[in-house]
């Protein structure tokens, strides 16, 4: 980890969570079920990590950028380590936490105070020990002062300091973070130059493979069980001078399958992570073609006005005489995202691995284009030569000039008499005009048409 990979002329520098790069790191760690995530809701200020009464419900690592008395720190929240568990995943969660303790700088080391000592939390504490890690114990679910009798235990671990508090009903949380984040915090600036990229899909498509090759780490645990991946998971990587925020999403669904509780919330923060992302990357798997729940999460990417590209995977089930086919069945399902750059990639043979990145930087450059008045001028004058809008009876409708108003999407403005009458079929061909003109390439346009003003 942290080397660095050549791919052609470009050069990817994975930016392992480091001291230098960013800002400090604090995990929240512990068992299962001691409130982990509900502290991690409670100091990011916001619900991010889901919050459940079954044990184990946080599988991978969830981290935030997120402040406190002006100093900037990365907070990240762990499933719990419980080497007895026969669960499916347990392992790598434990992995995922492991990883998580090496990573930081300093640790929240949760215990429940109303139970006392666990031989879990005294697992958690080896593992805190071994690798030589600074920590504060937060005994946390001391709602009243009767809960407190058994959270005398934890006195006998006095290497580190400890605070008694209740995430639930953010008791003692200021003293907590005071604790933290003490003299030798370094405060670093947050770097706002950053390409949001979230990868979505339906479940099982093999997104957290490709999340994972792409950052060359293990964040998302990789399974064939549908549903692996419960929260939005992100990663930074350096790719020659852009900097890239990954997001690994759960699983997007039809809105009638998504079953009440914890997979609810999951799709909740699927649908936050498109909207804050600068580009999607929908994930298609070449085993099922193009299903109902792909078209689907593609109309809600547009609904959004969220750029996007397509990556075809499991590639390496079909055959490449399949190849042209397949991208025409693309093109054709999915006509309502004009021009979506389409690449076919196989997260098992690494193929077009190489691509993605170039790719999403290309389309991410398209939505911040800003096309110059003289160049918009021609091709306005040109497209209204070509075709005039119908008329309606007596009035027909006049365009008399084309603006860019926005970027990230783009967005142009035409002034037109009697605009309301103007088909959706010239919207269309205008944008049409657009789009032959200039390279918008996995970008929706937004075409907005004003009362003229008098002339």
């Amino acid at each position: 980890m942290g080397a660095n990979r050549a791919y052609g002329l470009h050069t990817l520098v994975y930016v392992i969570i480091k001291k230098s790069t960013y800002q400090m790191i604090v995990s929240i760690i512990g068992r299962p079920n001691v409130g982990k995530s509900t502290l991690f809701n409670r100091i990011a200020g916001e619900r991010i990590s889901i919050v459940s009464n079954v044990s184990g419900t946080t599988r991978d690592r969830i981290s935030t950028n997120t402040s406190w008395n002006d100093k900037n720190f990365i907070l990240i929240d762990t499933g719990g380590i419980d080497k007895n568990s026969s669960e499916d995943f347990q392992n790598s969660i434990t992995d995922q936490a492991l990883n998580a303790i090496k990573d930081s700088d300093k640790l929240i080391f949760m215990v429940d105070g109303r139970e006392g000592i666990n031989p879990l939390d005294e697992e958690v504490l080896r593992l805190v020990r071994k690798n030589n890690k600074k920590a504060v114990i937060a005994i946390n679910k001391l709602d009243l002062p009767v809960d407190e009798f058994n959270a005398l235990d934890f006195s006998a671990i006095n290497e580190f300091d400890s605070v008694k508090i209740s995430a639930y009903h953010n008791r003692g949380i200021v003293d907590l973070l005071e604790k933290v984040l003490g003299k030798e915090f370094k405060n670093v600036p947050k770097n706002s130059e950053e390409i949001k990229l979230s990868i979505v899909g339906h479940p099982n498509v093999g997104k957290s493979s490709l999340f994972n090759l792409l950052t060359e780490s293990n964040r998302s645990i990789v399974s064939n069980i549908p549903g692996t991946t419960r929260d939005s998971i992100d990663y930074s990587v350096k790719y020659d001078d852009k900097n890239i925020k990954f997001i690994d999403t759960a699983g997007l669904r039809r809105r009638g399958k998504i079953e009440q509780g914890i997979e609810k919330y999951s799709s909740i923060r699927t649908i936050k992570s498109v909207e804050n992302a600068d580009v999607c990357a929908l994930v298609l798997s070449a085993e099922e073609m193009i299903t109902a729940q792909d078209l689907h999460i593609s109309g809600f990417i547009k609904d959004l006005m969220r750029p996007c590209i397509i990556l075809m995977n499991k590639f390496d089930l079909v055959t490449n005489d399949q190849k042209n086919e397949i991208i025409e069945q693309i093109e054709e399902k999915f006509d309502h995202i004009p021009n979506i750059p389409i690449l076919l990639t196989s997260a098992l043979n690494k193929l077009n691995i190489e691509k993605i990145i170039p790719k999403a930087i290309e389309v991410y450059e398209n939505s911040i284009k800003r096309i110059s008045q003289k160049e918009l001028n021609s091709c306005f004058i040109d497209a209204i030569s070509r075709k005039q809008p119908s008329s309606k009876g007596k009035k027909t409708p006049e365009i008399f000039s084309i603006s860019q108003y926005k970027t990230s999407p783009p967005g142009f403005k035409f002034e037109s008499t009697n605009y309301d009458l103007i088909h959706f079929s010239y919207k269309r061909y205008l944008e049409n005009q657009i789009r032959n003109n200039f390279d918008f390439s996995g970008c929706p346009i937004s075409l907005r048409f004003v009362k003229a003003k008098r002339r």
